[in-house]
C-alpha cells in the first residue's frame, strides 16, 4: 500500500504544469482554467495517495519492530490527512470555480489563506508520521537499518524544516514543501519490506546487514 501511495503521489505531482504553483494569482487561475483536467487529475491522485498511505500505515503498524511508534505514525497521519483532503476538495471546487470566473478572486484569495493553513498542518503532521514510521522499523529484521534511520531522520528534519520555514528556496516556505515527499520517503522502508516479505533470500541478506 505504501508503494502504491508513492506511485499515486508521483502521478499527481507530475500531471499539472509545474509553473502553476509559482505564478501570481491571475496567472495561476488562468493556468488552472487552461489545464482543468490535469488539475483535477492531480487533486484526485493526491487524494488516492493519501488514502492508500493511511491504509499502508495501518497495515505496517502490526509488523513493525515497535508497535508503539507504528501506531503513533498511523494516528498522527489520520489526524493530519483530513487537512490535506480538505485542501484538495477546495482545489477541485473553489479553485476551478475561481478559474472559470464564477467566484470573486478576492474572496478566493481569502479562502486560499485558510487552505494554506490546512496544508501546513498536513505537511508538519505528514512528515512527523513518516519519522515515526522510520522509528518503528529500527531494529526490525529484514529492513536495512540505514533505511529505517534515513526515513526517521529525514521525516523529522522535513517536519522541522516546514514548521520553522527554513531553508526557503524558489519562493517556497521550505525545501520540503512538495506534498509528494510525504508518500515518497516511506519507500526507504516500504521497498525492503515488500522484498523481504516476498523474497526470503532478500530478507535473509537484509537481516545479515541490518547493523550497517
Amino acid at each position: 500500500m505504501l508503494i502504491a501511495a508513492a506511485a499515486a503521489g508521483l502521478f499527481a505531482a507530475s500531471v499539472p504544469p509545474g509553473r502553476v504553483f509559482m505564478s501570481p494569482l491571475p496567472e495561476y487561475l488562468r493556468i488552472v482554467r487552461d489545464n482543468e483536467w490535469r488539475w483535477r487529475a492531480s487533486a484526485w491522485g493526491f487524494a488516492v495517495s493519501t488514502v492508500l498511505m493511511a491504509i499502508g500505515l495501518a497495515i505496517v503498524s502490526s509488523i513493525s519492530a515497535s508497535r508503539l511508534y507504528g501506531i503513533a505514525a498511523f494516528v498522527v497521519f489520520i489526524v493530519a490527512a483530513p487537512c490535506w483532503l480538505g485542501t484538495l476538495a477546495l482545489r477541485l471546487d473553489l479553485t476551478v470555480a475561481a478559474a472559470r470566473g464564477t467566484v470573486d478572486q478576492a474572496w478566493y484569495d481569502a479562502i486560499g489563506k485558510w487552505s494554506g493553513s490546512l496544508y501546513a498542518i498536513f505537511m508538519v503532521g505528514g512528515h512527523t508520521a513518516v519519522a515515526l514510521l522510520g522509528a518503528s522499523f529500527i531494529g526490525r529484521a529484514g529492513i536495512p537499518q540505514w533505511a529505517a534511520w534515513t526515513t526517521c531522520l529525514l521525516g523529522a528534519f522535513e517536519a522541522l524544516s516546514f514548521w520553522i520555514g527554513w531553508p526557503r528556496m524558489f519562493g517556497m516556505r521550505s525545501l520540503f514543501e512538495l506534498p509528494v515527499l510525504v508518500p515518497l520517503v516511506p519507500l526507504f522502508v516500504a521497498i525492503p519490506l515488500a522484498l523481504s516479505e516476498f523474497n526470503p533470500f532478500f530478507g535473509a541478506a537484509a537481516a545479515a546487514t541490518a547493523a550497517l
